[in-house]
């Protein structure tokens, strides 16, 4: 079972209603087809960690689904969760799910999508510490409720959901646009802030990119390859700090030597380690680059988008990122070691705090054989 996203953010509603309508804030996208377990601290009276799936497919067992999804919800210990589940109808606000329009009381409830699924996941969790406070269905602009079928509050048309600008999503979406984020449409919008160039584009990139790796090659030679570092790390500052100041604006050359250099495990590392730069200029600049890097070229820098993103606390980032870098390298260390952080809900702090630890130790140990050989 892959944890397709794993957020942490937080969010006070007044109501379930309110509550749903910030989901798409707290996870960066309005989700589809998915299954979304909000993590609920009962003393703050305030959400958690925010894990998004997608739903089983025919060739999946929902039963196994069910008992790993609640493995992982308990593994993150919460005090309760909320179970959501998003459809994908294609149905206009309000329109109803097939099944759902009339009939006594509890033909609504019966008839929900997923019902089974979601009943199988709160079977599964009744086995362990975690309450479940409440499960949902979404679609269209819409919610139902899979525990009650009182016509007076839960109507077989469903509820609709409040505005964007209604209590805990207003205040969940102002803090993402604080953060430089907005909240997108789908997760294939997502996709698109890493994807690379295609069709000619690519094509005349690649030969940038080659004849680019040429010139440093060179530059190392002529120079060493501690002054081409030097360089790279320059040439980063100085489009961050445009990036920050809203004017960034990178030659082909520029990004080839950028991305070309994040391959360096060194100039990564430090490239990590940039505590200074303004958040969301940093990621902006580094999805421009992942956008304009071919697929050939495009492990390194995805793979930095992806761990500088998790470490802003923005695991749907990261995960589109690390999805490419794997596309490209199934066995990419550092995106495999990020993806299991992230299906292993290590926090964005305990990731930084390692990344630290394990960035000077490896500065040590060059320090240590720079010395030994100039001895």
């Amino acid at each position: 079972m892959k944890i397709r996203e794993h957020l942490n953010g937080t969010a006070t509603a007044g109501g379930p209603g309110e509550l749903l309508a910030a989901v798409p804030h707290l996870i960066g996208f309005h989700p589809q087809s998915s299954i979304v377990v909000v993590h609920v601290d009962l003393h703050e009276r305030r959400t958690g960690t925010v894990l998004r799936l997608d739903l089983p497919t025919a060739a999946d067992d929902d039963g196994s689904y069910a008992a790993q999804l609640a493995t992982r919800i308990e593994c993150g210990e919460p005090d309760a969760v909320i179970l959501v589940c998003y459809g994908d109808s294609g149905a206009p606000p309000g329109h109803p799910p097939d099944g759902a329009r009339s009939g006594p009381p509890g033909a609504v409830r019966a008839e929900l999508p997923y019902r089974e699924l979601m009943e199988l996941i709160r079977d599964e969790l009744a086995d362990t510490p975690v309450g479940v406070l409440g499960t949902a269905y979404v679609d269209g602009g819409r919610w139902w409720s899979y525990d009650c079928d009182h016509p007076s509050c839960c109507p077989a048309e469903g509820i609709p959901l409040p505005g964007p600008g209604v209590g805990a999503a207003a205040e969940v979406a102002a803090r993402a646009a604080l953060a430089g984020r907005r909240t997108l449409e789908s997760r294939r919008e997502l996709e698109d802030a890493v994807r690379g160039p295609a069709g000619a584009a690519e094509k005349a990139m690649v030969a940038v990119f080659e004849r680019v790796d040429r010139e440093l090659a060179a530059e190392a030679l002529s120079d060493g390859v501690e002054v081409l570092r030097g360089r790279t790390l320059a040439l980063a500052r100085l489009q961050l700090a445009r990036s920050a100041e809203g004017r960034l604006q990178l030659s082909d050359d520029e990004v080839a030597r950028l991305s070309l250099g994040a391959a360096d495990l060194l100039v990564r590392d430090r490239f990590i380690a940039f505590d200074d730069a303004d958040p969301a200029a940093w990621l902006g600049l580094l999805t421009t680059l992942a956008r304009r890097t071919p697929d050939a070229r495009g492990a390194a820098i995805c793979g930095l988008v992806a761990w500088v993103a998790y470490q802003q606390g923005d695991g749907a980032l990261a995960n589109v990122a690390l999805d490419r870098v794997l596309s490209i390298d199934p066995r990419h260390t550092m995106a495999l070691l990020l993806r299991d952080c992230l299906e292993g809900q290590v926090t964005p702090t305990h990731m930084s705090a390692l990344t630290r630890d394990a960035i000077a130790a490896a500065e040590r140990a060059r320090t240590e054989v720079s010395g030994a050989g100039a001895a």
